[in-house]
């Protein structure tokens, strides 16, 4: 993969050419972990100071007291989001409503075996020739010898 440079380095460089795992390594190194604060404030202005209090805006009365929205679960904030809700505000669908009757539907299973999945779609009548999914492969890092020495592996080692 080329990637061409906005404007080039002081050795004359105008492109960078990298295979797709070392430009994917690349960009993963730059995704901070979960939960990771990116931006720490020092001094009066980090989030433990004694006088934070004193200094960081407060909340107009007429919202602190304000009853929290009809849709607003309280004790589901910083939760995870339920899938419906999540494809509710990606697509501005609403998977529960029932397109017979307009009443709310409940989520009764989640099938996701493959056996399970062709059973069910061949009792309702529907195709089920999907192919079957290949297992899936290791890593790539695994055909370092070192790393399968250090791991205790040593099929198809060199010096075994």
């Amino acid at each position: 993969m080329r990637i061409t440079l906005k404007r080039a380095f002081g050795d004359g460089t105008i492109a960078v050419d990298m295979d797709p795992l070392s430009l994917v390594a690349r960009l993963a190194a730059a995704v901070p972990p979960p939960r990771f604060h990116t931006v720490k404030y020092a001094g009066v202005l980090a989030s433990a100071h004694r006088w934070r209090a004193r200094i960081a805006p407060q909340k107009p009365a007429d919202q602190a007291d304000a009853a929290p929205e009809q849709g607003d679960d309280p004790k589901r904030r910083g939760a995870r989001r339920l899938w419906a809700e999540l494809l509710a505000r990606t697509f501005a669908i609403d998977v529960l409503a029932c397109p017979k009757c307009s009443g709310r539907m409940k989520l009764v299973a989640m099938v996701t075996d493959p056996k399970s999945v062709r059973a069910y779609l061949r009792g309702i009548g529907e195709p089920c020739d999907v192919p079957e999914r290949s297992p899936s492969r290791g890593p790539p890092y695994w055909k370092s010898t070192v790393l399968r020495r250090k791991a205790g592996d040593s099929s198809g080692d060199a010096w075994a």
